[in-house]
Protein backbone atom coordinates (compact mmCIF):
# COMPACT_ATOMS: atom_id res chain seq x y z
CA UNK A 1 0.00 0.00 0.00
CA UNK A 2 2.86 2.35 0.56
CA UNK A 3 4.30 1.80 -2.40
CA UNK A 4 1.52 2.34 -4.31
CA UNK A 5 0.79 5.63 -2.03
CA UNK A 6 4.60 6.87 -2.93
CA UNK A 7 3.67 5.90 -7.06
CA UNK A 8 0.15 7.17 -7.26
CA UNK A 9 -0.63 10.14 -4.45
CA UNK A 10 -4.16 9.86 -4.06
CA UNK A 11 -5.45 11.50 -1.51
CA UNK A 12 -7.99 8.66 0.05
CA UNK A 13 -7.77 4.76 -0.30
CA UNK A 14 -11.77 3.11 0.25
CA UNK A 15 -11.28 -0.49 1.24
CA UNK A 16 -13.87 -1.85 0.25
CA UNK A 17 -15.74 -5.89 0.65
CA UNK A 18 -14.41 -8.47 3.50
CA UNK A 19 -11.19 -5.77 4.05
CA UNK A 20 -14.31 -2.85 4.67
CA UNK A 21 -16.03 -5.49 6.77
CA UNK A 22 -13.42 -6.22 9.10
CA UNK A 23 -12.75 -2.05 10.24
CA UNK A 24 -9.91 -1.24 12.37
CA UNK A 25 -8.59 -4.40 12.67
CA UNK A 26 -7.15 -3.85 9.47
CA UNK A 27 -7.34 -0.38 8.55
CA UNK A 28 -5.24 0.99 11.34
CA UNK A 29 -2.49 -1.35 10.39
CA UNK A 30 -2.80 -0.46 6.70
CA UNK A 31 -2.49 3.28 8.04
CA UNK A 32 0.34 2.80 10.46
CA UNK A 33 1.87 0.77 7.29
CA UNK A 34 1.86 3.85 5.17
CA UNK A 35 3.02 6.22 7.60
CA UNK A 36 6.25 4.59 8.60
CA UNK A 37 6.85 3.36 5.04
CA UNK A 38 5.82 5.85 2.44
CA UNK A 39 6.87 9.00 1.21
CA UNK A 40 6.34 11.53 4.40
CA UNK A 41 4.65 14.16 2.15
CA UNK A 42 2.26 11.55 0.55
CA UNK A 43 1.50 9.62 4.11
CA UNK A 44 0.31 12.87 5.25
CA UNK A 45 -2.56 13.65 3.09
CA UNK A 46 -3.57 9.97 2.73
CA UNK A 47 -6.99 9.21 4.09
CA UNK A 48 -7.32 5.00 4.17
CA UNK A 49 -11.42 4.22 5.02
CA UNK A 50 -14.01 1.82 4.97
CA UNK A 51 -16.41 1.51 1.72
CA UNK A 52 -19.86 2.40 2.30
CA UNK A 53 -20.94 -0.97 -0.32
CA UNK A 54 -19.74 -3.74 1.81
CA UNK A 55 -19.39 -7.09 0.76
CA UNK A 56 -21.59 -5.84 -3.07
CA UNK A 57 -19.51 -3.19 -4.15
CA UNK A 58 -18.07 -5.61 -6.89
CA UNK A 59 -21.55 -6.61 -8.02
CA UNK A 60 -22.86 -3.21 -7.94
CA UNK A 61 -19.96 -1.72 -10.07
CA UNK A 62 -20.38 -4.60 -12.13
CA UNK A 63 -23.82 -3.57 -12.56
CA UNK A 64 -23.16 0.39 -13.37
CA UNK A 65 -21.17 -0.66 -15.70
CA UNK A 66 -22.86 -2.68 -17.70
CA UNK A 67 -25.78 -0.40 -17.53
CA UNK A 68 -23.66 3.06 -18.66
CA UNK A 69 -22.46 0.61 -21.40
CA UNK A 70 -25.37 -0.59 -22.85
CA UNK A 71 -26.91 3.14 -22.84
CA UNK A 72 -29.45 2.68 -19.84
CA UNK A 73 -28.34 5.18 -17.47
CA UNK A 74 -31.86 5.51 -15.75
CA UNK A 75 -30.84 3.17 -12.41
CA UNK A 76 -27.69 5.52 -12.03
CA UNK A 77 -29.28 8.73 -12.08
CA UNK A 78 -30.15 9.02 -8.00
CA UNK A 79 -26.13 8.72 -7.83
CA UNK A 80 -25.74 12.13 -10.55
CA UNK A 81 -26.41 15.46 -9.45
CA UNK A 82 -29.26 16.60 -10.93
CA UNK A 83 -29.36 18.88 -13.76
CA UNK A 84 -31.89 21.87 -13.79
CA UNK A 85 -34.02 22.22 -17.27
CA UNK A 86 -32.87 24.11 -19.86
CA UNK A 87 -35.68 27.08 -20.68
CA UNK A 88 -37.42 26.60 -24.00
Amino acid sequence: MANLCNLLNPSRVVLGGDLAEAGELVLGPIRESVSRYAIPSAARQLEVVPGALGGRAEVLGALALVLSEMGDSSLLDDTRPSRAPVPA
